[in-house]
This record gives structure tokens, C-alpha cells and sequence, in this order.
């Protein structure tokens, strides 16, 4: 059970006993057993540390051109330094196959961190991106004390280091302190022209209830931030300004650039406004925090391999059976498609490709319209779409059929399928039998005893958001026996214990 599932509940386990057994046993026991559990399956937590740099010097020789960096701190016995050891400070790691990828993804990455629920405390931090079809990759790990100023700047310094000096690059974030001071650093490459540094809408959302308490108006602010639109961003924004004093006050501090769409005037974000991606990851790596940390390390490289190998096949299918662009992409398009066939098109110069698009606001009742110019050699529109999500919105297939021209050609090759087979095209080596590994040199790596968890049950910290609320309604959980929404493992009608 704990091998398929380290994440699996105590109270999963306590009812599990007593529908198996008829017997009823407390918290603490089941939690212990889990420990037990653990141990036997993944591996003692101190060893774990032991053996840390001599598994990551192997995942290296599996992936050549991968990179690791372990920071380490003194190990002292009365006020003495036995060099026979090293304590565990902080831990950075990337794959080689993962910084090929981030070559044909988004130039985005996201940043987000998550607490690990093992023996000892600690903060997983993790970098990640998106490709052409929507599907999250991640990129960079780290382990480290928490999300310090100190943290946050090796993080990234570490990806600039290892994973990438691309340009060019749409870093999301919150407005975490730490973050917005080591962006200032205009030495760690996270300033323009190197990377353009943007706010996740959801956690401005966030701030600005926590300050003025008004739902209402902080779902206006969260729908301004999606707006693409510069005509009705800036009405809509002169509305919400003018609420209050104090709230025009309080928006007017945060630049446009930083956290509206319609603002992003070179489509840096490819659309994206929220930080769910690093999220995401958190989710499918929530058993793996529970875990001692070389079984954590090891976790990311099988599952990234299933990754890899799962995306990897169907895109060679897909580009097999003769589909030129992927599937999210020509599911928008087909979208967009049905809604330029009520609109009206005039050419207002052909040498130049712009054009005039009137757009039937209700085509059922033929009530009401709005015009939109379309300019094909700046690759702009008025609607602001196309520019943001880098493909053809619904005014541009209007001219561009109305002019006989394909608008496929508009279209950023980031969304092709071949783009998708060149992400997912790395090697990854079995792991094979590890007994072979030769031993680590050097001090012997022990964890740092002042991040030993306290004894009792662990007491939430996590602010919760939107996000959080739609996964906890029934109607959007998933159960982890049949992968089925609305119900869970404990309830599922599919599952031989019921």
C-alpha cells in the first residue's frame, strides 16, 4: 500500500486495519507503522543522507550533463569540527534531458515552493515550464531551509548556472520579498533584456482581499488581470479605480506590465497568468515529499523518465498520422473558427494585409456590433488575442479567409507537433542494479538535527486559495483507485474492498 502510494492517508490506514482485521487502532500506532513502512521500502531517513552524493554522482554518469550542487555546513562536537562529516544545508538538481526540452517549450518558467512532510523539515523548491501542447515540465529542483532571501538567490542562480542563459525569458511569480529582491540583482541574469520578471494574478487577487476584505471586487481585479483588451482593461481599471481613494492608490503601486494581459505587449506569457504550473507539480509529487530525500531525488527521475516516454510516444503518433499542429492548439482554432463565420470583413489595405473586422456581438439575434482592425504584417489585433496567445484569434481567420491566405502561417512553431517530438526526444538510461554504484568519498553527509519535525500530528500552514477550493469540492476530486471524479478511494464503488 505504502509502496504503490507513500502519500496514502493515516486515516486511509486506520479505517483499512479495521475493515481487514475488525480492530481498531490510534493514530499514533497507524503513523508509526507508516514510518516502519517507509524505512523498509525507501530506506533509513539518516542514511538516506549517506548515500545522497553517491546516488546523485551516478544519476550523473545516467544522464550526461546533468548537474547537482550540494551546499554543506561543519559538523562540530563541542565546539570542535570533525571533518569526518558534512551537514546537509541545501541541495540543487537538474537533468540534462529536461534543459534540452526547455529549448522548443514556452520561454516561461514558473518558480513555487512546498513543504516536505518527512522526518526532517525543509522546503522543495521547483522551476517549471510548459510545452506547445499545455503540458507541464519541470526543470530545476531544489531542497533548502525554506524560502529565505539566501534560498531563493542560490535557486536561481543555479538555474541561470545550469539550465538555461536563454532570452528573453517570462519568469511568473508571486510577490514573495525574497523573490522580487534576488530579480533586483541585476547580476543573476533576471533582468530585461535576460528575463522579464511578472506577477501571478491569482496571488494579487489574494494580497489585495487580505488588505480590503471585498470578494467582489477582488474576482473584478482577477477578471482585469485576463482582459486582453487594452480599450476595455483600461475602462474597466478606471471603474475599479475609482472605488476608493485608497484601492486606486494601492493598484496604481503595481505596474500594468507586471500583472495584465493586455499589457504584455510582446506575448512574453503566452497567455499564462497564474503560477499552477510548479502547482501542478506539487500534486504529482506529493508522495514523494513524504519520503527520505535520496528516495525524493531518485522519485524525480523515474517519474520524469515515465514522462518522457509517455508524451514522447504520442507526439511521434500524432505527427505519424500526419497532424501538423497539436491538439490543444487546433481545439482553440476550431473554437475560434466557428466564431468568424458571422463576421464581417473589409480590406483597408491589400499590400499591407490590414483589415476592418465587424464583429456580430449576438448572431442569434443579430443585435448590436463592434469593429476591430486586424494587421497581418504587424501580427497584431485589436482584441489583443492574438498577440497574447501567440496563434490566430477569431478576427484574424475572419481576413485571413476573406483575403484567401492561410492562417496557419501565423501560428508560433511552438504549438507544432514536431516542436512537441523535439521536447520529449531525450535518452534516459535504466537505473539498473544500484549495489554496483561505487561508494561516495569524501565526509560522510548527515542530516542537520535542528530540522527534526516535533513529535505530534502536523499542523497545516498553507494558505489556502482559489485553486484549493475547486479541488476540495466533490465534484472535482479524483479517487486514486480508478482515477474517476467525484468520489474517492474510500468511497469507491470500482474498489474490491467494497
Amino acid at each position: 500500500m505504502i509502496k504503490q502510494e507513500p502519500s496514502f492517508s493515516i486515516s486511509l490506514i486506520q479505517e483499512k486495519i479495521s475493515r481487514d482485521f475488525g480492530f481498531k487502532i490510534s493514530y499514533r500506532k497507524a503513523w508509526k507503522a507508516k514510518q516502519k513502512a517507509i524505512v523498509k521500502i525507501f530506506g533509513d531517513w539518516d542514511e538516506s543522507y549517506a548515500i545522497l552524493p553517491r546516488w546523485l554522482d551516478y544519476m550523473q554518469s545516467l544522464a550526461q550533463g546533468s548537474m547537482y550542487e550540494i551546499e554543506t555546513k561543519d559538523f562540530e562536537v563541542g565546539n570542535q569540527v570533525d571533518n569526518r562529516f558534512q551537514v546537509f544545508h541545501r541541495l540543487f538538481w537538474t537533468f540534462k534531458q529536461c534543459c534540452d526540452a526547455f529549448k522548443y517549450c514556452k520561454p516561461i518558467i514558473q518558480v513555487d515552493g512546498t513543504f516536505l512532510y518527512g522526518k526532517y523539515r525543509g522546503t522543495l523548491l521547483i522551476a517549471t515550464t510548459q510545452d506547445g501542447n499545455c503540458c507541464v515540465l519541470p526543470i530545476a529542483f531544489a531542497i533548502v531551509e525554506g524560502e529565505t532571501l539566501e534560498a531563493w538567490t542560490w535557486f536561481l542562480a543555479n538555474i541561470r548556472q545550469h539550465v538555461t542563459q536563454k532570452q528573453g525569458i517570462c519568469f511568473i511569480s508571486n510577490q514573495h520579498q525574497s523573490i522580487e529582491s534576488v530579480v533586483a540583482n541585476e547580476h543573476l541574469g533576471w533582468q530585461p533584456p535576460h528575463a522579464y520578471h511578472v506577477y501571478c494574478i491569482r496571488h494579487i487577487a489574494n494580497n489585495f482581499d487580505n488588505k480590503f476584505k471585498n470578494v467582489k471586487l477582488k474576482n473584478d481585479l482577477f477578471k482585469l488581470g485576463y482582459m486582453t483588451s487594452k480599450i476595455y482593461f483600461d475602462r474597466n481599471l478606471e471603474k475599479f479605480r475609482q472605488t476608493s481613494p485608497e484601492i486606486a492608490s494601492w493598484i496604481d503601486t503595481i505596474s500594468k506590465e507586471k500583472w495584465s494581459i493586455a499589457y504584455d505587449e510582446e506575448g512574453r506569457r503566452y497567455g499564462h497568468m497564474t503560477t499552477n504550473l510548479p502547482e501542478t507539480v506539487n500534486k504529482i509529487l506529493k508522495g514523494a515529499r513524504n519520503l527520505p530525500i535520496t528516495a525524493l531525488v531518485k522519485c524525480t527521475y523515474s517519474r520524469l523518465v515515465e514522462y518522457f516516454v509517455q508524451k514522447g510516444s504520442q507526439a511521434r503518433a500524432e505527427l505519424s498520422a500526419g497532424n501538423r499542429f497539436c491538439k490543444k492548439l487546433l481545439d482553440a482554432i476550431q473554437k475560434n473558427q466557428e466564431e468568424a463565420c458571422s463576421f464581417k470583413v473589409r480590406t483597408h489595405d491589400v499590400i499591407l494585409n490590414m483589415f476592418e473586422v465587424e464583429e456580430i456581438i449576438n448572431p442569434a439575434m443579430q443585435m448590436g456590433s463592434r469593429l476591430v482592425s486586424v494587421d497581418l504584417c504587424k501580427r497584431t489585433c485589436q482584441c489583443g488575442k492574438f498577440t497574447a496567445y501567440r496563434f490566430p484569434c477569431s478576427h484574424v481567420i475572419a481576413a485571413c479567409a476573406h483575403a484567401d491566405i492561410d492562417f496557419y502561417q501565423y501560428v508560433d512553431p511552438i504549438y507544432s507537433i514536431q516542436n512537441i517530438v523535439d521536447t520529449y526526444s531525450a535518452q534516459w538510461s535504466p537505473i539498473g542494479n544500484e549495489e554496483s554504484i561505487p561508494p561516495a568519498s569524501g565526509p560522510r553527509l548527515v542530516p542537520n538535527v535542528e530540522t527534526v519535525r516535533a513529535k505530534g500530528r502536523p499542523k497545516s500552514t498553507r494558505i489556502r486559495n482559489e485553486m484549493d477550493l475547486v479541488e476540495s469540492h466533490p465534484r472535482h476530486n479524483k479517487c486514486g483507485y480508478c482515477k474517476q471524479v467525484g468520489h474517492s478511494r474510500r468511497t469507491c464503488p470500482s474498489h474490491p474492498d467494497h
